[in-house]
This record gives structure tokens, sequence and C-alpha cells, in this order.
């Protein structure tokens, strides 16, 4: 089987699969540089484009650019800052509740009374909560661009051309987030792999998290 290729453009976009002959035809078009992030299907991993030898000779006939981790003119968040702000938000929606549940209504997550288990009530008390998450994901992200992790450590939620997502793209991308845990969160791993750092989520949408400028 003939080996194939695939590039991340500079708009972020996953482009292939291409031959051989093809992707130095990109490199002579300019569309692919040293910096390029290339995957072989061969090792299946991502690396820049100078790191392939057969692409040796015709990278060598353009000027080596520095890498930049920036797509479309935009700087990708990666996998840690963004675990941080995923801890932040799950902070913030545990407060907010046990607030409604345990301080204002008296029922914990077993149900009205903390020595036994209500499986009624434990699954109701699921129910609401992941309401509460897509109010609070969907509010946050529709009208601020960020939640309150995301906004302490100064990123935000965009299309691939930078502009707003809107309310209905940020309830989207919340269910979309649910394949990203339900699949063990290999979802969410993806943008610790990825060169433009976008999780499962995020692809499915459209989406990327980017540094305010």
């Amino acid at each position: 089987m003939e080996t194939s290729y695939k590039i991340i453009g500079g708009d972020g976009r996953e482009y292939g699969p291409a031959s051989l002959d093809e992707l130095k035809a990109w490199i002579r078009e300019g569309r692919v540089g040293h910096a390029t992030q290339v995957w072989r299907s061969d090792n299946t991993i991502w690396a820049a484009a100078e790191q392939f030898q057969e692409l040796g000779f015709d990278l060598g006939q353009i000027h080596k650019i520095p890498p930049i981790d920036s797509f479309g003119g935009l700087e990708t968040v990666g996998f840690w800052p963004r675990l941080g702000a995923y801890l932040l938000d799950q902070i913030v929606l545990f407060g907010l509740s046990f607030l409604i549940f345990e301080t204002l209504m008296g029922i914990t997550p077993l149900g009205t009374d903390p020595n036994t288990m209500d499986w009624a009530a434990f699954g109701r008390r699921m129910a609401i909560d992941t309401v509460l998450a897509l109010v609070y994901y969907t509010a946050m992200t529709g009208q601020f661009g960020a939640t309150v992790g995301k906004i302490a450590i100064g990123v935000r939620v965009v299309r691939m051309d930078g502009s707003p997502i809107g309310f209905g793209l940020a309830a989207l991308r919340f269910f979309a987030s649910i394949l990203s845990s339900i699949t063990l969160c290999v979802g969410y791993l993806m943008i610790a792999f990825r060169a433009d750092h976008r999780s499962l989520h995020d692809l499915i949408v459209g989406t990327q998290v980017v540094y305010k400028r």
C-alpha cells in the first residue's frame, strides 16, 4: 500500500491524504514549509516537515522559517492550560450544584437522607446537574466566548476563522464534549497530541481555543 500524508494548513485545518508527489508539489506551491505539521500513514505521528528525510531536498529549495504555534494568526492553547481551565469550571459547577441542591433544597446526592442511597434521587440529581452544566457552558461561551475557567487563564473559544461561536454552536459544543468524555477522555487527550491543540469536540463543531489578543 502506498504511503500517504496529511498536513495541518495555515488555517488550522487538516488536508490530505496525499501522495508523496502531491506533498512535494505543495512544498513548491508554498503550502508546506519546514515547520508545517505532517502526518505519515506508516508511523501515524505528527511531526515538522523537516523531520521527514524524503522531503529534505524539496524543503531545501525554500527559505527556512522558524516554527510557530499559531493557526490562522491565532495562538492555540495547549493541553495543560486547558486542563487547568476545565478543573476551575468543575469547581464552579460543584459550587453551583451544592448551593442549589444541598443548601437551598436540602437534597444530597443520595437523596434527602444522607444515610441511605436513593437511586431515583441520584438519577434526578445527575440529570439536573447535566442540565446545569449545559446552561453554564452555553451561556458563558455563547455570550463571552469563554467560561469562568477560560476567562481566568485568558483564553476563548472561536470558530476557525476567529469569529465568535454564538449560543447555538456553544450548545452543540457541549454535547460534543460528552463524546470526548465517554471515549475514556481520548477526545480530550487529542489536545496534547495534535499540532493545532484541538479536541474531538472542537473537530466535530469546527472550533478552536485560542489566547486572547
